[in-house]
């Protein structure tokens, strides 16, 4: 009964204490002594202090840059400054002029301007030194390419000093009220800030607390340093002790001393007053004998025995340290940065750089070509090598090109100048009165679209009365020679509109028409042109380029403007679909390869393990089966004999041995040598004998044995074709690489090397093409200089960077490294992008290739790559100076097969003197049955395909029936 009693009064003793406490927790909560961590706001209660928390910790992940929160997460992990104030300042002044992509900042442009800018790329460069007066020769930096939304997207290349955050984006509150947000600490001395986690796993950032920053590891440190301590004490005391402390310092052997351990007087605690203790000491110090009666030294001894650790004074003699030398210097591990490469001293220069010339063959006088022509040359000479087949062009060499390009002629077309502009112009418009323009051109205003609904009859009536009356006067690719006055500029009217182009259409019959019924003869392939420059002239993109070309006559165009023209047409072509549809196929094509070669690969693996197999069984048999040693003797005779076997193989057999069957037919030789011939007869069935015993005696291998050496055969050939199937299709996988070129790699000053032939297009060019004979598509190694970020940043703006190793340096360390590129590159020098030079000689490629220094990162890419193409490089070069070189036949005539000639003669004309006048677009004749610009001329009732009647199936470029092309690009 006591117990229920006391039962009952415990439950409902722990029910009110409960209640009261959670009252008293609720009026705690409810009181106005909260602060809200992120604005900072006081007198507030929990709940209002929460909410307040919550919203502001939503709107400063609103406010706050999205691209700043990871950078500065980051350094703020860890950090272990621990007032907020101080990290708030410490990180405001490291982001102030730090940007970072994504973000949306104000740029002061050179001119002045300051507008909106986005953050796209950023490049750091680290703060240069000079190593031997420490001065600072350019300060660390960051360099931003940004985009303009305000200006049409355009993009710029500025420094940090010219960004600038917005005043509202970027303050001190709201770096603290983010830090607070998305940050904690613990409340003791030295906890590190650390991110909280819902953060930490958004950005990635790694949250494990590194030891030294952990709190129970220094509780721990503490600990055992005070266990420690307190172990050395114990020790000491012991030592005091044991030998009663002596008056005078220990010395060893040496006579130096030690260590001397004296405890420090301390007088005893006395109860008397402080005057009775003053007479006492004036009394001790009236008698002076008084300190050294023997009555006192048992009580200083027993006093000094107690004495603690910190009144010992320690006395040690402090020994001279000898300085330590300084560190080896660290080994450098190459390859490293090109550019800090010490350079050696007796280095050879680059190898002296050509340029494109005027004449085929370079000289110091001739002339050459502006750098933005010979830009225009590469670029559409690589295009239109790579897209041959689907513009069904015969291949050609870049030096025919250049040729042709220069070729001008009153009487003589250039085949292969003409078929390039009508092949290029027929991808722009589809065939027919209903045609598909196939590329973007801008709209002519007040233009006059009523042939477009006129029908068929009347707009092939109108064409042809049309026709009758344009002509024009050119000189390359025209076949009568017209009146000028169609096309001549009047100087009056240059001066409005620079060009009377539109009067060529005003009878209706425009350039877009012309080109549907494929109309080039006659000078229309030059009327198409012009007319298609005039109205890509609206844009101003072409602006420029399409007055320059139209206030001249075709005629009279230099080589400037054809190129400039073929590099007009050759940028729409690559809108065109012609193009897409192929660069399609390819892409197809190459993953087809690639399933090939794997399975190829995979069965070439399955042989090299079947073939290991049987290589460790022909190790098994091999020792039971092997034969006997052959004699010195009888090895030189069976070697004799296998030689007697080998000449009578190839139809040589000695008078000798005629001699054998008697019937000596040489009656003329000397008797002499009779007995010479007779032991030489008898000496060869003596071999032969001894031949005969030494087979007889080997042993007779096994047929397990000469099966297994039949297998082993047998696999390695089906490796040997697999190895060839492998490498047929790595031919065909760079060929269908067509999308874009490949760099060889970059030397140390950035200059860029290429060799066009790389892919995209055979070796040689196309093995069907009129000029395969000559072996070579470009036959060169050419060098472009370093663009304009690599040059800016690197090169000009620069010094020689820090050497890692001081003692390798062989120049000046001020040495900049302008200075540095002009004497290792002798006075050939490529500055800027646009600027293209070449090799054409076997041994400035292996000059160059020695050049190179593999301690270079680049270089070492470059080198490997070179090394690897160098073969079929030097293949091309020495090709390239046959061709160039040609011998003439016996006749001295040299073959004069697809020239134009008018049959007016005029003038006397030498072909043989342009080696472009002898190709020929065999591809399209042969698909077509003509040329491009021969498009209305009536074709056979036979097979179009074969030019003399015969069956015969057309090659691809590698020599193998078409059948991915086929004919799907007739046009």
């Amino acid at each position: 009964m006591v117990w229920s009693h006391t039962s009952h009064f415990c439950t409902v003793t722990s029910t009110l204490l409960a209640t009261f406490i959670s009252r008293s927790w609720l009026d705690f909560y409810k009181q106005k002594r909260f602060i809200c961590e992120i604005t900072g706001h006081s007198n507030l209660s929990f709940f209002e202090a929460h909410r307040s928390e919550t919203a502001g910790s939503k709107d400063v992940d609103e406010t706050f840059p999205e691209a700043l929160k990871e950078p500065v997460l980051r350094k703020v992990q860890f950090q272990t400054i621990s007032r907020v104030d101080n990290l708030v300042d410490h990180l405001f002044e490291l982001f102030k002029q730090d940007f970072y992509p994504g973000e949306t900042v104000m740029a002061f442009l050179p001119n002045g301007d300051r507008t909106e800018a986005i953050i796209r790329e950023k490049s750091r460069f680290p703060e240069l030194r000079n190593p031997v007066t420490n001065e600072v020769e350019r300060r660390a930096c960051s360099r931003y390419v940004v985009k303009l939304p305000n200006r049409n997207d355009a993009e710029a290349n500025v420094d940090d000093d010219q960004l600038v955050r917005d005043r509202k984006v970027f303050t001190k509150a709201m770096l603290r009220s983010f830090i607070k947000n998305t940050v904690s600490r613990e409340a003791w001395t030295g906890a590190p800030w650390v991110v909280k986690e819902q953060y930490a796993k958004k950005y990635k950032i790694d949250s494990t607390i590194p030891p030294h920053l952990m709190r129970g590891l220094t509780a721990a440190d503490r600990k055992a340093a005070l266990v420690r301590r307190k172990e050395q004490e114990a020790a000491l005391l012991g030592n005091i002790r044991s030998n009663s402390v002596a008056a005078t310092p220990s010395t060893d052997s040496t006579g130096t001393s030690t260590l001397d351990i004296r405890p420090i007087p301390t007088p005893p605690k006395s109860h008397k007053s402080k005057s009775q203790q003053a007479v006492a000491r004036s009394g001790k110090s009236a008698d002076p004998t008084a300190s050294s009666s023997p009555a006192q030294t048992p009580e200083r001894d027993t006093n000094a025995s107690i004495v603690p650790l910190s009144k010992i004074v320690m006395k040690q003699e402090i020994k001279p340290v000898p300085v330590p030398k300084p560190p080896p210097p660290p080994v450098i591990r190459y390859p490293i940065e090109d550019l800090q490469v010490p350079p050696k001293s007796d280095a050879p220069q680059r190898p002296r750089l050509h340029f494109v010339t005027h004449s085929s063959q370079p000289s110091s006088n001739a002339i050459r070509f502006d750098d933005e022509i010979v830009h225009f040359l590469l670029e559409t000479w690589v295009f239109l090598n790579i897209y041959c087949e689907p513009f069904l062009l015969d291949s050609f060499t870049f030096d025919d090109y250049v040729d042709a390009i220069q070729f001008s002629h009153e009487e003589v077309d250039c085949e292969l100048f003409v078929d390039i502009h009508c092949a290029l112009l027929k991808s722009f418009v589809g065939e027919g009165d209903n045609g598909r323009v196939e590329i973007s051109l801008p709209e002519i205003p007040d233009s006059d679209d009523e042939e477009d609904d006129e029908d068929d009859s009347s707009s092939q009536q109108e064409s042809e009365a049309a026709e009758d009356k344009v002509e024009v006067k050119v000189k390359q690719g025209s076949r009568d020679t017209p009146d000028s006055e169609d096309v001549e500029m009047e100087d009056d009217d240059k001066k409005e509109i620079g060009h009377r182009a539109a009067e060529l259409f005003e009878d209706g019959y425009d350039w877009i028409s012309r080109l549907r019924r494929r109309d080039f003869k006659n000078g229309g392939w030059q009327v198409i042109v012009v007319g298609l420059l005039d109205q890509l002239s609206l844009l101003p993109k072409y602006t420029n380029d399409a007055e320059r070309i139209l206030s001249h006559l075709y005629l009279t165009l230099d080589i400037s403007l054809r190129v400039l023209v073929l590099h007009i047409l050759v940028g729409l072509s690559y809108d065109a679909p012609i193009v897409r549809k192929y660069m399609e196929e390819c892409s197809e094509a190459m993953t087809e390869y690639r399933k090939k070669k794997i399975e190829h690969q995979r069965a070439r693996k399955a042989y090299l393990e079947e073939l290991r197999a049987l290589e460790d069984e022909r190790k098994i048999l091999l020792p039971e089966n092997t034969p006997r040693s052959i004699s010195p003797d009888r090895g030189r005779s069976t070697s004799k004999e296998e030689g007697d076997n080998d000449s009578r193989m190839n139809g040589t057999e000695d008078e000798d041995e005629i001699d054998e069957t008697g019937e000596d037919t040489d009656n003329r030789r000397s008797l002499r040598r009779g007995d010479e011939r007779a032991n030489a007869r008898k000496r060869k069935r003596e071999e032969e004998k001894e031949r005969a015993e030494a087979a007889a005696s080997r042993p007779k291998t096994s047929q397990q044995f000469q099966r297994v050496l039949k297998n082993i055969e047998k696999i390695r050939s089906k490796i040997a074709k697999e190895e060839e199937e492998i490498a047929t299709i790595d031919e065909d996988l760079r060929e269908a690489d067509c999308a874009r070129l490949r760099l060889l790699g970059k030397d140390r000053f950035f200059n860029r090397y290429w060799w066009f032939e790389r892919n995209g297009m055979p070796f040689g060019g196309l093995p069907t093409s009129s000029t395969a004979d000559a072996g070579y598509a470009n036959g060169r190694l050419w060098i472009q200089g370093p663009s304009d970020m690599e040059r800016e940043g690197f090169i000009e703006g620069t010094k020689q960077p820090e050497d890692v190793s001081e003692q390798n340096m062989d120049l000046d360390c001020n040495t900049a490294v302008m200075e540095r590129k002009r004497k290792e590159e002798g006075e050939t020098s490529l500055t800027y992008a646009h600027q293209f030079a070449f090799y054409e000689t076997p041994e400035e490629v292996s000059a160059l290739i020695s050049w190179l220094d593999v301690r270079g990162e680049r270089e070492l890419k470059l080198k490997k790559e070179l090394e690897l193409y160098r073969k079929k490089i030097i293949d091309g070069m020495e090709k390239r100076k046959a061709y160039l070189t040609p011998v003439e036949d016996a006749s001295g005539s040299e073959s004069t097969s697809g020239i134009r000639m008018s049959t007016r003669g005029k003038a006397q004309f030498d072909p043989s003197a342009h080696r472009c006048l002898n190709w020929a677009n065999t591809t399209a004749t042969a698909e077509l049955g003509h040329t491009h610009y021969d498009h209305r001329m009536k074709k056979s009732k036979g097979n179009r395909k074969s030019t003399n009647g015969d069956d015969k199936t057309l090659l691809n470029r590698n020599g193998k029936p078409l059948s991915r092309q086929g004919t799907r690009y007739n046009f």
